[in-house]
């Protein structure tokens, strides 16, 4: 979910805001999940964390596609720069999260804490456990899981639970070229679509999550193919607020009862296709657009993949330490929402924005290694 860098980018306003909007989602999600402020019986999967993901994934698909595709209509694209800029751009706050991660999930495991993040790295087992479990919470490529499981159905524990994601966004942007060429070699876009949403059903239907991560990716991409259409369009407002409640109300369906297997993986379908919805909504010329190009929510884009890789290790620290002060869990959940912000902030200012400065400066260097 990390913004493209490209320095010749034209910023797009509103998928920034838009990114930021989900990024308070997943905010939100976690903050009920861990401090349940209206009581352990509340539903707070109401609030879309598992959608907002999906959004990201779009989203990178669009912003990460867009120069490479005017630039190969052109003279091509420098890929050669490409890869190291990307890397630093994703890896340096990454990194920098997992390690902050570790600390405080040692000072949990010292207090006695039994959450995940002080469980994720067995510090009983050895010098040779604690290494290997160390590199394994910064294995990003190959120690995968949808969230909860692995490949084999075995369980994941990190130390910053969000981070399970990432994995595809590094994938992706290493599998860019090919997932660009196979969009601009497609000559039935429409056709194209259905397949790819067929195989998230299949995906959904068997289990095999990172297929339909992948697929995600791709929309973006096809997105980013036709971005000048898709930015032209302008719905009547009474069909484009008719169309923002629809995308908003089937990307709770998953959330809303138990289905069975098939059910699911349709509900599930359809969730994932009002996220694609919600982007070309953010693109259109409307209200919409106008509303995430707000102040407000461009400042949440600006944070949010600092707010998205930091956020956990707050709510889990000041979870454990709140209520040892007599606080409610309303008051918790409170503080840790604003404790977000702040921490996301600093998190932005000292590491992540100099990442930034950084993945330029690599990517110029590349480019005076090649010439």
């Amino acid at each position: 979910m990390a913004q493209s860098t490209e320095k010749d980018q034209k910023r797009i306003r509103s998928l920034d805001g838009l990114r930021g909007v989900a990024c308070l989602a997943v905010l939100l999600l976690h903050i009920g999940l861990m401090t349940q402020p209206f009581g352990p019986d509340a539903n707070y999967d109401l609030s879309p964390g598992v959608p907002a993901v999906m959004v990201f994934y779009v989203l990178s698909g669009v912003v990460l596609s867009l120069v490479p595709l005017k630039k190969l209509r052109a003279n091509g694209y420098d890929w050669f720069a490409y890869y190291p800029r990307r890397v630093v751009r994703l890896c340096v706050p990454l990194f920098a999260a997992i390690l902050i991660g570790v600390i405080a999930g040692f000072v949990g495991y010292s207090l006695g804490s039994d959450a995940r993040s002080a469980t994720a790295i067995d510090y009983t087992g050895g010098l040779s456990v604690i290494i290997h479990d160390l590199f394994m919470q910064f294995d990003i490529l190959f120690n995968v899981s949808d969230n909860g499981l692995t490949l084999h159905g075995q369980p994941l524990h990190r130390v910053d639970s969000p981070v399970w994601s990432m994995s595809w966004e590094l994938w992706f942007s290493i599998l860019l070229p090919l997932c660009i060429f196979l969009v601009m070699i497609a000559r039935r876009q429409r056709l194209l679509v259905l397949a790819l949403f067929a195989c998230v059903f299949l995906a959904h239907y068997s289990g095999y999550f990172p297929l339909r991560f992948g697929i995600m990716f791709i929309f973006g991409v096809i997105i980013a193919k036709r971005y000048e259409a898709h930015a032209a369009r302008q719905l009547p407002w009474p069909a484009e607020a008719v169309a923002l409640i629809v995308c908003l109300a089937l990307i709770e369906v998953p959330s809303l009862g138990d289905y069975g297997e098939l059910a699911n993986a349709f509900a599930q379908t359809v969730m994932n296709a009002a996220c694609v919805c919600l982007v070309l909504l953010a693109l259109s010329n409307g209200f919409v657009r106008r509303a995430l190009s707000a102040r407000p929510c461009l400042w949440l884009g600006k944070i949010s993949y600092s707010m998205y890789l930091t956020h956990a290790i707050v709510i889990g620290a000041l979870g454990s330490v709140l209520p040892m002060l007599g606080l409610s869990a309303l008051a918790c959940a409170a503080v840790a929402l604003v404790a977000s912000f702040v921490f996301a902030w600093l998190f932005w200012r000292f590491i992540e924005d100099p990442s930034i400065r950084w993945s330029h400066s690599i990517g110029k260097l590349a480019n005076s290694l090649r010439s």
